[in-house]
């Protein structure tokens, strides 16, 4: 299979790979990421870790597409995702997270969704994206806006307060020509 390879002029958007494992491990357990995650820390050792990790990439599902996110040099930052991938409605949502904290605010977070936002809607033949955002994130919900997104509804899930965004088809086409 042909690894997917989606290159900004930031970040560049591929498939993920067993070598990620470690910093996604490290991500995952840290309490701030967690939290901004609205999940929880992960307990688990990197060495079970690393097998369930291998066993997820070995196997996945057609509901879920993962990428990492790394800089134009070959630095891994984050990852960004699509689940819950609807191919009759559709849609699916999004999400994304750059754990190395190095790259916050600047831009590369937002360059990863507009990608991959233009990947479902090129490619993928989604007309809905949408994704749940911590209520008290405005850093996140202001990033989202910049993408495209519109705030439709507060939704509490699982003890947290999120809410919802979405991006249509239309909407984004409108963007696209107004770029």
């Amino acid at each position: 299979m042909t690894e997917t390879s989606i290159l900004g002029q930031k970040v560049v958007l591929r498939d993920k790979r067993i070598e990620d494992g470690e910093d996604d491990h490290r991500w995952r357990s840290d309490q701030e990421l967690a939290e901004l995650d609205a999940a929880p820390r992960l307990r688990q050792p990197l060495a079970d870790f690393l097998r369930d990790y291998a066993n997820e990439l070995k196997y996945p599902t057609p509901w879920v597409r993962r990428y990492g996110i790394d800089t134009l040099d070959g630095l891994h930052i984050g990852n960004c995702m699509v689940y819950d991938i609807d191919n009759f409605k559709g849609q699916c949502e999004v999400g994304i997270l750059v754990g190395n904290r190095d790259y916050w605010g600047r831009g590369y977070g937002r360059e990863a969704v507009q990608l991959l936002v233009a990947q479902c809607f090129k490619n993928a033949a989604m007309n809905r994206l949408y994704l749940h955002t911590l209520e008290w994130n405005a850093r996140a919900r202001r990033a989202f806006a910049m993408c495209g997104f519109k705030e439709v509804k507060p939704v509490r899930r699982a003890g947290y307060n999120f809410i919802l965004m979405e991006l249509t088809r239309e909407d984004w086409e409108a963007r696209q020509d107004g770029a």
